[in-house]
């Protein structure tokens, strides 16, 4: 190594003695790495949410930037605001799968689950392989919290069958097999997605970790 190098760790290791609370830091942000969320994930939001409301703003008819803006408020935690531009997009563009399963996502979020059953069926008829098969995600989901346990399982199976390793999805697919009392199919459905999460790349994970917890804790 090179006198330069030498200096670096020397300077390093010094900073971390006199301020072990910074290890301690350097530590968590390792451990909890995967369930960290990305800072640019933030600012392309809030410069796509800036960018896209003028857009709206200036042509209220610009179905593209509505459904822009509905994605951009969905990651916001907004599906209610989400959803008015969705339901706009729908005016201009009743048969795109992608507005219609969006629009039943922020139905779904909104509590309105039967009427995000009914959007999303919309949106599997016209592309069922969209998002990798979310459309029929999110409609068995929504199934589940209308209590229609074999429908849910019926198009959690076509959701899984298009993306066998989704940690929501086999989450969702647990809930549907322990509603219906197939405990023993529950238990499989949790302990692959435990498997699958694991072996995923950490981005993956990063992206799932949310559903990987509920899944661990998922008891049938």
């Amino acid at each position: 190594m090179s006198i330069i190098t030498y200096i670096l760790y020397f300077i390093l290791v010094n900073i971390l003695f006199r301020h072990p609370y910074i290890l301690v830091i350097l530590v968590l942000l390792y451990v909890f790495r995967d369930r960290i969320p990305n800072p640019s994930d933030w600012v392309r939001r809030s410069q796509a949410y800036s960018r896209l409301k003028r857009t709206v703003e200036v042509n209220p008819y610009d179905s593209t930037a509505r459904r822009d803006l509905g994605m951009v408020l969905l990651e916001k935690k907004m599906p209610q605001d989400a959803l008015a531009h969705f339901l706009e997009a729908l005016k201009k563009e009743p048969n795109s799968a992608e507005v219609n399963h969006f629009a039943g996502l922020a139905y779904l979020r909104s509590g309105k689950a039967e009427e995000a059953e009914e959007r999303l069926k919309r949106a599997s008829e016209i592309e069922p392989r969209l998002r990798y098969g979310e459309s029929w995600l999110y409609m068995g989901e929504a199934e589940i919290a209308l209590g229609k346990f074999e429908a849910a399982l019926e198009s959690l199976k076509k959701h899984l069958s298009i993306n066998n390793t989704s940690i929501e999805g086999l989450y969702q697919y647990a809930r549907a097999l322990n509603a219906l009392g197939k405990k023993d199919e529950a238990r499989k459905a949790v302990e692959d997605g435990i498997r699958y999460h694991k072996g995923n790349p950490g981005f993956r994970r990063r992206k799932d970790w949310r559903s990987y917890v509920k899944l661990k804790h998922f008891r049938p």
